[in-house]
């Protein structure tokens, strides 16, 4: 096929579709799935997904505005010195601006069609507040440095790719796509096509991996000093824009990706396995199955599991690839470290996390 565009299937029916088409519909279960900008919405149910969306800024700016009022009823009552009064009214201007930021950001790709009311219930997972931000400063407003955290996490994944081309990639969970974009820039795919369900995180990728600047402020909430109560970023991408032909972008389910079997000549799983699936077994042979025969699942991350993740599924290095040779993969080369994740350029805060990555080859 002449692009993995062409191996997209309906969520619903597995009906091929074309992404292309200024309204993409399904011919068989006639399901049409809207855009978030331009950027496709290929989910099972398109327009619970946007209300969720909606729901979220709504939910953040009801946060923001008490967060607001509560500071503002502490500044009346403390009667706070000079320095106090800087840093308190700094924190209003940060998470105003914060909010303001992300609105600008989001309200204008959403279609303008009219949903129908829709209760929380309804939106089940979809209605998820918008928590991973942090990673679009690290991933596209940090400055590069040797021993960065994006520098880090690709020299990983070279070290086990060990110079192979990847082909036709497939990046599910790509969040701020950073890591989509630097194995593409260096010419390990031929074709990259990034998948999340993050809004933001995908919209604020799209528009700087296509060229532009998008400005988004960093509200500290634990301050140590006056200087770093917020910083403006502005992220944009390191080494020039990808164009559309190459570098593609679909909000989906990451966990039954709505592609056509076999097309793939490598997954990529950043942060992913421990987060998302709920049994990894499952979720290895949906890999297997998306992967053409001697296609390659690469992956990179802490096995940190979830809190709510029964003790039995929260697998070890060793479990992980003993599960993925039972599925039918020969486990490649493999490297672990322990490396910084999203310590703040801000506040100089974050943590330490052991880190595998891996590459298992598709055998059966």
């Amino acid at each position: 096929m002449p692009s993995i565009l062409d191996a997209v299937r309906c969520p619903r029916c597995a009906t091929a579709i074309d992404v292309r088409a200024a309204v993409i519909s399904c011919s068989s279960c006639h399901q049409r799935y809207p855009r978030l900008g331009s950027i496709p919405i290929l989910l099972s149910e398109p327009q619970l997904y946007l209300t969720a969306c909606r729901r979220q800024l709504a939910l953040l700016e009801r946060n923001a505005a008490l967060t607001v009022q509560v500071i503002e009823q502490e500044i009346g009552a403390a009667d706070p010195l000079p320095l106090a009064r800087t840093r308190l009214l700094g924190m209003i201007d940060a998470v105003q601006g914060q909010v303001g930021d992300i609105n600008a950001i989001l309200r204008p790709l959403f279609p303008r069609d009219s949903l129908e009311p829709v209760n929380d219930e309804a939106l089940g997972d979809f209605l998820a507040p918008l928590t991973h931000i942090h990673y679009l400063y690290r991933d596209w407003g940090w400055p590069a440095e040797p021993g960065g955290e994006n520098e880090r996490a690709l020299a990983s994944l070279e070290a086990v790719i060990d110079g192979q081309a990847l082909g036709r990639t497939l990046v599910l969970g790509a969040g701020g796509c950073r890591l989509a974009y630097d194995l593409h820039r260096r010419g390990h795919s031929s074709e990259t096509l990034a998948v999340d369900i993050d809004p933001l995180l995908l919209a604020v990728a799209h528009s700087v991996i296509r060229g532009g600047t998008v400005t988004l402020r960093e509200a500290n909430a634990e301050i140590d000093e006056i200087e770093h109560i917020a910083k403006a970023w502005n992220l944009k991408s390191p080494d020039g824009p990808l164009g559309e032909d190459r570098f593609h972008f679909l909000l989906a389910d990451a966990l039954a990706p709505p592609f056509q079997a076999g097309v793939f000549d490598t997954i990529v799983t950043p942060w992913f396995i421990d987060l998302v699936p709920p049994d990894l077994r499952d979720f290895i042979s949906t890999t297997s199955q998306a992967l053409r025969p001697g296609g390659r699942w690469v992956s990179i991350g802490p096995l940190r599991y979830m809190s709510n993740m029964p003790v039995a599924r929260r697998f070890t290095r060793e479990e992980v690839f003993d599960l993925a040779e039972r599925a039918g993969f020969r486990v490649g080369k493999w490297k672990a470290e322990s490396m910084p994740y999203l310590v703040s350029k801000l506040s100089g805060r974050g943590k330490i996390e052991w880190v595998l990555a891996f590459v298992a080859t598709r055998t059966l």
